[in-house]
């Protein structure tokens, strides 16, 4: 057996002599999910693997091991100056080890389960038990540069046209055929390869490095976001197929945390296209937080970069191109996104957006196109002028 369906979480099975058992959960960043850290509580495994780093320092590189008896020390007791979330967690923990036993009937955690998210109660709980609070993926910033660098600037876009289309399909109402219907190719999606696949590798990487570590005792538990769940799965059983041979090797995950330099090549334009495709995937604060770790590359733009990512960046934020781009990549989306107008030239109304796009030989942005999308952008108010 390699990956099994266990109360609470997914079962990771050893395939090498030595190697401690590991058990995977799945949580939203954005909920209070508590299933996790209770198991956590309730077994005091020797290791806890996460996602998400507990603040700067924690995710600064793949491997970074908190110790409560050490933060808690050096922060309560040495007075050292640390982010507030840190200073916090260790709080928690402290005050959930002056509970009685079990910890999971306490007053004091039932009162934070109602008001922490499930990666901050993860945290605590791993503390209150003394386990390895490892830091199991690689840091954001590596992540953001590799999107912007590593695919080709007609991947980017065409990534940023699959994303458009479907998220225009989820605007349909549940009961149309077309709503769960996977009709757009995840082919040469750079978000999926870079932010989703790469990771996936990295993630089981480190869960089995901690499962393999020699001298300590006990259980993994691995907590990472939903969308990385079916990815470690998949990649701990292709490892448990292989007896551990199909297992990336050093080089491969040095390659994969290695943050590339910016390439210079349409550089405006990538930044902007970029933007653009996370705030279609992401959240405001994943957007914001890539912008912050990629200033300095903002600040270096000069001249025709900053005219073109401002351009571009103009001309991809546009429902004009969201929609030129998502009837490329789905034409059935786009029929329902338009409706009614789908009888007419609308279509044929969108080529100014549809030429300017990489896969069509474009750059991202031309003067024509964002002459053209100002015009047909404004409102005639002079009907509303006194007369």
């Amino acid at each position: 057996m390699d990956v099994v369906d266990s109360e609470p979480g997914l079962l990771l099975s050893p395939f090498r002599d030595g190697m401690q058992k590991s058990l995977l959960f799945g949580v939203s960043h954005m909920t209070n999910n508590h299933e996790a850290a209770e198991h956590i509580l309730a077994t005091r495994p020797r290791s806890v693997v996460v996602e998400t780093g507990l603040c700067k320092q924690h995710s600064a590189a793949r491997g970074t091991v908190f110790n409560f008896d050490e933060l808690f020390a050096s922060i309560h007791i040495g007075g050292a100056e640390v982010e507030e979330a840190l200073s916090f967690i260790t709080r928690v923990a402290h005050q959930l080890r002056l509970e009685e036993q079990p910890l999971a009937g306490s007053p004091f955690w039932a009162h934070m389960k109602t008001q922490l998210p499930a990666e901050a109660l993860v945290y605590a709980a791993a503390f209150a038990v003394d386990a390895r609070l490892v830091f199991g993926d690689r840091p954001k910033e590596t992540t953001y540069r590799r999107l912007v660098s590593t695919p080709t600037l007609a991947e980017l876009d065409q990534t940023f046209a699959t994303q458009s289309a479907r998220n225009y399909r989820l605007l349909l109402p549940e009961n149309d055929p077309a709503f769960a219907v996977p009709r757009v190719s995840g082919e040469n999606d750079a978000f999926q390869r870079v932010c989703i696949e790469e990771r996936d590798t990295i993630l089981a990487h480190t869960i089995y490095e901690e499962a393999c570590a020699e001298g300590i005792p006990g259980t993994v538990v691995a907590v990472v976001g939903s969308d990385h769940l079916n990815g470690v799965t998949l990649r701990w059983r292709e490892m448990v197929e292989s007896g551990g041979e199909s297992r990336a090797s050093a080089s491969e995950i040095e390659n994969l945390l290695t943050s590339p330099e910016t390439t210079r090549e349409h550089v405006g334009a990538r930044l902007a296209i970029m933007q653009r495709l996370l705030g279609l995937r992401c959240t405001e604060s994943l957007v914001a937080d890539a912008f912050i770790a990629l200033e300095t590359d903002m600040n270096k733009l000069v001249g025709d970069e900053i005219i073109a990512f401002n351009a571009t960046s103009e001309i991809y934020g546009a429902p004009r191109m969201l929609l030129a781009a998502a009837g490329e990549a789905d034409q059935e989306a786009f029929d329902c996104a338009v409706g009614s107008a789908k009888n007419g030239d609308f279509r044929e109304t969108l080529a100014p957006m549809r030429a300017v796009r990489p896969v069509n030989g474009g750059v991202g942005w031309s003067e024509d196109a964002l002459v053209w999308l100002r015009q047909t952008s404004a409102v005639d108010l002079s009907c509303l002028r006194e007369k």
